[in-house]
């Protein structure tokens, strides 16, 4: 990220206005999805978001903290709330929650991916992304506990099989979403789909998930 003469960087002083952290945000991640790291310099994420570079000093301290506020902010789908599901299980149907959280998934997959390809690109920049990822305990894990524990609730509330290993399960949705938004994000949209769609991987793990005794769907096409 540029800096100043001398090397200190340039801060602005007071609060900037409401809004301009998401604006810094959502500038950091199309100039990501465009041009990679080589266009992430804060006078570009600052000229983009319509916002003074001392601000984006204001929000970020460099550009590991900037990588890293762009991923989490990719997370908002996954904590938006599961309608219908109660505290301690039950009010939503266990192929509904899967769809959903899928769903939320592939988008948060879709946001990050160019970030993360980004990332591992440049070593220093990996070193230091992976530092505050273990700072933090980030990582794909949290997203197996999250899930898992939606399960296991379900579970309680006899919505779902007690005799199922919940983090295995929780594991099979999120790779598969990770392959597909790793798929189009490698090969482009025009290439198709060649993995089984979301509801067909829903259906089966519904399937495997089921309370003994309760019918699944046939699986989908």
């Amino acid at each position: 990220m540029s800096q100043e003469p001398g090397g200190s960087r340039a801060r602005g002083r007071g609060r900037p206005p409401a809004g301009v952290r998401e604006a810094i945000l959502a500038a950091a991640r199309d100039l990501i999805g465009t041009g990679g790291l080589a266009k992430l310099t804060t006078r570009e994420v600052a000229r983009r978001a319509g916002v003074s570079e001392a601000s984006v000093f204001y929000h970020f301290q460099d550009k590991a903290s900037l990588l890293e506020h762009v991923v989490l902010d990719g997370l908002t789908p996954l904590k938006a709330p599961i309608p219908g599901l109660a505290e301690g299980g039950g009010e939503v149907a266990l192929d509904a929650l899967l769809m959903h959280t899928g769903t939320a998934l592939e988008a948060f997959f879709d946001n990050i991916m160019p970030v993360v390809t980004a990332v591992q690109s440049d070593a220093d920049l990996r070193h230091a992304f992976a530092e505050r990822l273990v700072k933090g305990d980030l990582g794909p894990h949290r997203g197996v506990l999250m899930l898992s524990q939606y399960l296991e609730a379900m579970a309680a509330a006899g919505e779902a099989s007690a005799g199922v290993d919940t983090r295995a399960a929780s594991l099979m949705l999120i790779g598969s979403c990770f392959l597909r938004s790793w798929e189009r994000q490698m090969a482009g949209p025009e290439r198709g789909q060649t993995l089984p769609g979301l509801a067909s991987v829903v259906a089966t793990l519904v399937q495997l998930l089921a309370p003994p005794g309760q019918e699944a769907d046939d699986r989908p096409d």
